[in-house]
Protein backbone atom coordinates (compact mmCIF):
# COMPACT_ATOMS: atom_id res chain seq x y z
CA UNK A 1 0.00 0.00 0.00
CA UNK A 2 1.07 3.57 -0.61
CA UNK A 3 -0.45 6.74 0.80
CA UNK A 4 -0.81 10.07 -1.03
CA UNK A 5 -0.81 12.68 1.76
CA UNK A 6 -1.79 16.30 1.23
CA UNK A 7 -2.61 16.93 4.90
CA UNK A 8 -0.11 18.21 7.43
CA UNK A 9 1.32 15.21 9.30
CA UNK A 10 4.09 15.47 11.88
CA UNK A 11 7.30 13.44 11.55
CA UNK A 12 6.55 11.15 14.49
CA UNK A 13 3.32 9.96 12.93
CA UNK A 14 4.75 9.83 9.42
CA UNK A 15 7.24 7.35 10.86
CA UNK A 16 4.31 5.34 12.21
CA UNK A 17 2.70 5.27 8.78
CA UNK A 18 5.94 4.28 7.05
CA UNK A 19 6.00 1.14 9.17
CA UNK A 20 2.74 0.09 7.51
CA UNK A 21 3.01 1.50 3.98
CA UNK A 22 4.97 3.73 1.60
CA UNK A 23 4.07 7.40 1.69
CA UNK A 24 4.18 10.33 -0.73
CA UNK A 25 3.71 13.74 0.92
CA UNK A 26 2.53 16.97 -0.72
CA UNK A 27 1.52 19.01 2.34
CA UNK A 28 -0.96 21.62 1.13
CA UNK A 29 0.47 24.19 3.51
CA UNK A 30 3.85 23.75 1.81
CA UNK A 31 2.70 23.41 -1.81
CA UNK A 32 -0.02 26.08 -1.39
CA UNK A 33 -2.17 23.85 -3.58
CA UNK A 34 -5.65 22.52 -2.91
CA UNK A 35 -7.07 19.92 -5.27
CA UNK A 36 -10.55 20.96 -6.26
CA UNK A 37 -10.50 19.22 -9.64
CA UNK A 38 -11.03 15.46 -9.40
CA UNK A 39 -9.32 14.71 -12.72
CA UNK A 40 -6.12 16.51 -11.76
CA UNK A 41 -6.11 14.87 -8.34
CA UNK A 42 -6.73 11.42 -9.81
CA UNK A 43 -3.83 11.88 -12.21
CA UNK A 44 -1.44 12.77 -9.40
CA UNK A 45 -2.56 9.79 -7.31
CA UNK A 46 -2.12 7.40 -10.24
CA UNK A 47 1.28 8.88 -11.11
CA UNK A 48 2.50 8.03 -7.60
CA UNK A 49 0.84 4.61 -7.56
CA UNK A 50 -1.13 5.32 -4.38
CA UNK A 51 -4.21 3.58 -3.02
CA UNK A 52 -4.54 5.37 0.33
CA UNK A 53 -5.48 9.06 0.48
CA UNK A 54 -5.06 11.41 3.44
CA UNK A 55 -6.29 14.97 2.90
CA UNK A 56 -7.20 18.07 4.85
CA UNK A 57 -8.54 20.72 2.49
CA UNK A 58 -8.80 18.85 -0.82
CA UNK A 59 -12.11 17.67 -2.28
CA UNK A 60 -12.63 13.92 -2.56
CA UNK A 61 -15.78 13.50 -4.59
CA UNK A 62 -17.46 10.79 -6.67
CA UNK A 63 -15.41 11.71 -9.72
CA UNK A 64 -12.22 10.86 -7.85
CA UNK A 65 -13.58 7.58 -6.48
CA UNK A 66 -14.59 6.62 -10.03
CA UNK A 67 -11.11 7.33 -11.37
CA UNK A 68 -8.84 5.83 -8.69
CA UNK A 69 -8.88 2.49 -6.87
CA UNK A 70 -8.64 3.63 -3.25
CA UNK A 71 -8.56 1.34 -0.23
CA UNK A 72 -9.06 4.00 2.46
CA UNK A 73 -9.48 7.76 2.81
CA UNK A 74 -8.56 9.98 5.75
CA UNK A 75 -9.80 13.55 6.21
CA UNK A 76 -7.91 15.52 8.84
CA UNK A 77 -10.93 17.57 9.81
CA UNK A 78 -13.47 17.66 12.59
CA UNK A 79 -16.15 16.80 10.04
CA UNK A 80 -15.24 15.23 6.66
CA UNK A 81 -17.47 17.58 4.66
CA UNK A 82 -14.99 17.58 1.77
CA UNK A 83 -15.42 13.84 1.20
CA UNK A 84 -18.32 12.19 -0.65
CA UNK A 85 -19.20 9.70 2.07
CA UNK A 86 -21.94 8.07 0.02
CA UNK A 87 -19.58 7.40 -2.89
CA UNK A 88 -16.94 5.96 -0.55
CA UNK A 89 -19.46 3.76 1.25
CA UNK A 90 -20.81 2.41 -2.02
CA UNK A 91 -17.32 1.15 -2.82
CA UNK A 92 -16.66 -0.20 0.66
CA UNK A 93 -13.97 2.41 1.34
CA UNK A 94 -13.59 3.53 4.97
CA UNK A 95 -13.39 7.26 5.61
CA UNK A 96 -11.54 8.30 8.75
CA UNK A 97 -11.67 11.79 10.29
CA UNK A 98 -10.25 13.67 13.29
CA UNK A 99 -12.91 15.26 15.50
CA UNK A 100 -11.56 17.40 18.31
CA UNK A 101 -8.23 17.98 16.56
CA UNK A 102 -8.39 21.71 17.31
CA UNK A 103 -10.53 21.55 20.45
CA UNK A 104 -7.75 22.61 22.82
CA UNK A 105 -6.65 25.43 20.52
CA UNK A 106 -10.17 26.86 20.11
CA UNK A 107 -10.86 26.50 23.83
CA UNK A 108 -7.66 28.44 24.57
CA UNK A 109 -8.69 31.25 22.22
CA UNK A 110 -12.16 31.32 23.75
CA UNK A 111 -10.74 31.73 27.25
CA UNK A 112 -8.44 34.44 25.90
CA UNK A 113 -11.45 36.26 24.44
CA UNK A 114 -13.45 35.94 27.65
CA UNK A 115 -10.62 37.48 29.63
CA UNK A 116 -10.01 40.19 27.05
CA UNK A 117 -13.60 41.41 27.01
CA UNK A 118 -13.89 41.12 30.79
CA UNK A 119 -10.77 43.19 31.44
CA UNK A 120 -10.79 45.57 28.46
CA UNK A 121 -7.42 44.17 27.42
CA UNK A 122 -7.64 45.28 23.79
CA UNK A 123 -8.42 48.89 24.74
CA UNK A 124 -5.65 48.91 27.34
CA UNK A 125 -3.03 47.57 24.94
CA UNK A 126 -4.14 49.97 22.21
CA UNK A 127 -3.92 52.85 24.67
CA UNK A 128 -0.35 52.03 25.64
CA UNK A 129 0.81 51.44 22.07
CA UNK A 130 -1.07 54.38 20.60
CA UNK A 131 0.11 57.95 20.32
CA UNK A 132 -1.23 60.06 23.15
CA UNK A 133 -0.39 63.10 25.15
CA UNK A 134 1.04 62.88 28.63
CA UNK A 135 -1.40 63.06 31.51
CA UNK A 136 -1.76 66.65 32.62
CA UNK A 137 -2.98 65.70 36.05
CA UNK A 138 -4.07 62.85 38.28
CA UNK A 139 -7.66 63.38 37.16
CA UNK A 140 -6.81 62.46 33.57
CA UNK A 141 -5.06 59.30 34.73
CA UNK A 142 -7.99 58.37 36.97
CA UNK A 143 -10.44 58.84 34.08
CA UNK A 144 -8.38 56.49 31.91
CA UNK A 145 -8.06 53.95 34.73
CA UNK A 146 -11.79 53.91 35.41
CA UNK A 147 -12.66 53.53 31.71
CA UNK A 148 -10.54 50.38 31.52
CA UNK A 149 -11.61 48.82 34.78
CA UNK A 150 -13.29 45.51 34.03
CA UNK A 151 -14.87 42.55 35.79
CA UNK A 152 -13.67 39.13 36.90
CA UNK A 153 -14.67 35.69 35.68
CA UNK A 154 -14.67 34.59 39.31
CA UNK A 155 -18.21 34.30 40.61
CA UNK A 156 -19.77 35.07 37.23
CA UNK A 157 -21.95 32.73 35.16
CA UNK A 158 -20.54 31.54 31.84
CA UNK A 159 -23.21 30.26 29.48
CA UNK A 160 -22.07 27.75 26.87
CA UNK A 161 -24.22 26.94 23.85
CA UNK A 162 -22.90 23.74 22.32
CA UNK A 163 -21.28 21.39 24.82
CA UNK A 164 -19.21 19.18 22.56
CA UNK A 165 -15.44 18.72 22.61
CA UNK A 166 -14.71 22.46 22.58
CA UNK A 167 -17.54 23.57 24.85
CA UNK A 168 -16.49 21.02 27.46
CA UNK A 169 -12.90 22.22 27.38
CA UNK A 170 -14.00 25.83 27.73
CA UNK A 171 -16.08 24.79 30.75
CA UNK A 172 -13.07 23.19 32.43
CA UNK A 173 -11.01 26.32 31.87
CA UNK A 174 -13.55 28.79 33.24
CA UNK A 175 -14.42 26.50 36.15
CA UNK A 176 -10.75 26.83 37.13
CA UNK A 177 -11.31 30.61 37.16
CA UNK A 178 -14.12 30.19 39.68
CA UNK A 179 -17.00 30.64 37.25
CA UNK A 180 -20.35 28.95 37.39
CA UNK A 181 -21.06 27.13 34.11
CA UNK A 182 -24.52 26.61 32.66
CA UNK A 183 -24.65 24.87 29.29
CA UNK A 184 -27.05 23.74 26.58
CA UNK A 185 -26.57 20.67 24.43
CA UNK A 186 -29.31 18.03 24.40
CA UNK A 187 -27.02 15.47 22.79
CA UNK A 188 -24.51 15.32 25.65
CA UNK A 189 -25.04 12.84 28.50
CA UNK A 190 -25.88 14.17 31.96
CA UNK A 191 -22.81 12.38 33.33
CA UNK A 192 -20.55 14.63 31.25
CA UNK A 193 -22.06 17.78 32.77
CA UNK A 194 -21.73 16.30 36.26
CA UNK A 195 -18.12 15.25 35.78
CA UNK A 196 -17.11 18.75 34.62
CA UNK A 197 -19.21 20.56 37.19
CA UNK A 198 -21.50 22.27 34.70
CA UNK A 199 -25.25 22.72 34.97
CA UNK A 200 -27.36 21.34 32.13
CA UNK A 201 -30.16 23.71 31.17
CA UNK A 202 -32.58 24.59 28.35
CA UNK A 203 -31.29 27.09 25.81
CA UNK A 204 -33.52 29.92 27.07
CA UNK A 205 -32.20 29.46 30.60
CA UNK A 206 -28.58 29.57 29.45
CA UNK A 207 -29.23 32.76 27.51
CA UNK A 208 -31.08 34.45 30.37
CA UNK A 209 -28.61 33.58 33.14
CA UNK A 210 -25.25 34.08 31.41
CA UNK A 211 -23.00 36.98 32.31
CA UNK A 212 -20.67 35.71 29.60
CA UNK A 213 -22.12 33.82 26.64
CA UNK A 214 -19.96 31.71 24.32
CA UNK A 215 -21.14 29.84 21.22
CA UNK A 216 -19.73 26.46 20.13
CA UNK A 217 -22.21 25.14 17.60
CA UNK A 218 -21.41 23.37 14.33
CA UNK A 219 -22.68 24.82 11.07
CA UNK A 220 -25.34 22.29 10.11
CA UNK A 221 -28.89 22.83 8.83
CA UNK A 222 -30.35 22.35 12.31
CA UNK A 223 -28.24 25.13 13.82
CA UNK A 224 -28.39 27.83 11.14
CA UNK A 225 -29.76 30.99 12.74
CA UNK A 226 -30.37 29.09 15.97
CA UNK A 227 -29.53 32.23 17.96
CA UNK A 228 -31.96 34.72 16.45
CA UNK A 229 -33.76 37.88 17.46
CA UNK A 230 -35.91 36.08 20.04
CA UNK A 231 -32.91 34.39 21.64
CA UNK A 232 -30.80 37.56 21.68
CA UNK A 233 -33.75 39.29 23.29
CA UNK A 234 -33.42 36.93 26.25
CA UNK A 235 -29.84 37.81 27.20
CA UNK A 236 -28.99 40.14 30.08
CA UNK A 237 -28.28 43.78 29.42
CA UNK A 238 -24.51 44.10 29.59
CA UNK A 239 -23.74 40.48 28.68
CA UNK A 240 -20.34 39.65 27.17
CA UNK A 241 -20.59 37.63 23.94
CA UNK A 242 -18.03 35.34 22.26
CA UNK A 243 -18.29 33.25 19.10
CA UNK A 244 -15.44 30.98 18.05
CA UNK A 245 -17.79 28.41 16.52
CA UNK A 246 -19.59 29.33 13.30
CA UNK A 247 -21.12 32.69 12.36
CA UNK A 248 -24.10 31.16 10.55
CA UNK A 249 -25.48 29.80 13.83
CA UNK A 250 -26.29 33.38 14.91
CA UNK A 251 -28.53 35.80 13.02
CA UNK A 252 -26.38 38.72 11.98
CA UNK A 253 -28.79 41.65 12.14
CA UNK A 254 -30.12 41.27 15.71
CA UNK A 255 -26.61 40.51 16.96
CA UNK A 256 -25.28 43.67 15.35
CA UNK A 257 -28.07 45.75 16.84
CA UNK A 258 -27.36 44.35 20.30
CA UNK A 259 -23.63 45.09 19.99
CA UNK A 260 -24.12 48.56 18.51
CA UNK A 261 -26.66 49.56 21.16
CA UNK A 262 -24.42 48.39 24.02
CA UNK A 263 -26.94 45.79 25.16
CA UNK A 264 -24.07 43.39 24.54
CA UNK A 265 -21.38 45.20 26.50
CA UNK A 266 -18.47 43.71 24.56
CA UNK A 267 -18.05 40.93 22.04
CA UNK A 268 -15.27 38.91 20.45
CA UNK A 269 -15.55 37.06 17.15
CA UNK A 270 -13.22 34.67 15.37
CA UNK A 271 -15.87 33.79 12.77
CA UNK A 272 -17.86 35.97 10.40
CA UNK A 273 -20.68 35.64 7.91
CA UNK A 274 -18.33 36.64 5.10
CA UNK A 275 -14.72 35.50 5.32
CA UNK A 276 -11.99 36.51 5.20
CA UNK A 277 -13.26 39.36 7.33
CA UNK A 278 -12.35 42.85 6.07
CA UNK A 279 -11.49 46.05 7.99
CA UNK A 280 -14.68 47.69 6.76
CA UNK A 281 -16.91 44.97 8.18
CA UNK A 282 -19.53 46.71 10.31
CA UNK A 283 -18.80 44.50 13.34
CA UNK A 284 -15.08 45.23 13.11
CA UNK A 285 -15.81 48.96 13.18
CA UNK A 286 -17.69 48.76 16.47
CA UNK A 287 -15.55 49.98 19.41
CA UNK A 288 -16.77 47.19 21.71
CA UNK A 289 -15.89 44.32 19.34
CA UNK A 290 -12.67 42.32 19.12
CA UNK A 291 -12.17 40.53 15.80
CA UNK A 292 -9.71 37.88 14.63
CA UNK A 293 -9.55 36.19 11.18
CA UNK A 294 -10.75 32.64 12.02
CA UNK A 295 -7.54 31.60 13.79
CA UNK A 296 -9.14 29.36 16.41
CA UNK A 297 -7.39 26.26 15.09
CA UNK A 298 -4.14 28.03 14.20
CA UNK A 299 -1.96 26.10 16.62
CA UNK A 300 1.10 24.07 15.66
CA UNK A 301 -0.12 21.44 18.09
CA UNK A 302 -3.24 20.79 15.99
CA UNK A 303 -1.04 18.97 13.47
CA UNK A 304 0.12 16.59 16.20
CA UNK A 305 -3.44 15.93 17.32
CA UNK A 306 -4.81 15.23 13.85
CA UNK A 307 -1.77 13.12 12.88
CA UNK A 308 -2.06 10.86 15.92
CA UNK A 309 -5.81 10.42 15.50
CA UNK A 310 -5.47 9.57 11.81
CA UNK A 311 -2.67 7.07 12.39
CA UNK A 312 -4.66 5.43 15.18
CA UNK A 313 -7.58 4.93 12.77
CA UNK A 314 -5.43 3.54 9.97
CA UNK A 315 -3.61 1.14 12.26
CA UNK A 316 -6.89 -0.05 13.75
CA UNK A 317 -8.34 -0.73 10.31
CA UNK A 318 -5.25 -2.62 9.15
CA UNK A 319 -5.28 -4.67 12.36
CA UNK A 320 -8.99 -5.47 11.82
CA UNK A 321 -10.08 -3.42 14.83
CA UNK A 322 -12.87 -0.84 14.77
CA UNK A 323 -11.40 2.65 14.19
CA UNK A 324 -12.44 5.22 16.73
CA UNK A 325 -13.34 7.86 14.13
CA UNK A 326 -15.02 6.20 11.15
CA UNK A 327 -17.44 8.37 9.17
CA UNK A 328 -19.14 5.41 7.44
CA UNK A 329 -19.45 2.45 9.81
CA UNK A 330 -21.53 0.73 7.12
CA UNK A 331 -18.25 -0.50 5.58
CA UNK A 332 -17.38 -2.53 8.68
CA UNK A 333 -17.67 -6.31 8.40
CA UNK A 334 -21.06 -7.55 9.60
CA UNK A 335 -19.53 -9.21 12.66
CA UNK A 336 -17.79 -6.01 13.89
Amino acid sequence: MKAFITASIDEENLTRLRRRMDVHVEDWKVTKNIFFDGKEFAGRIRDEGCDVLIVEADFVQKELFDAVDLKMVGACRGNPVNVDIEAATGRGIPVFFTPGRNAEAVADLTLCFLLMVARNVYDAVSFVKGKREQFDNAGDYLKMYESMTGVELFGRTVGIVGFGAIGQRVARRVRACGSRVVAYDPFVADAVYEEIGAEKAPLDTVLAEADFLTIHLPDIPETKGMIGAREIGLVKDGVYFVNTGRAATVEEEPLYEACASGRIKAAAFDVFWKEPVQPDDRFVKLPNVIATPHIGGASHDVVKHQSAAMCDCIEAWLDERRPRFLANPEVLPSDS
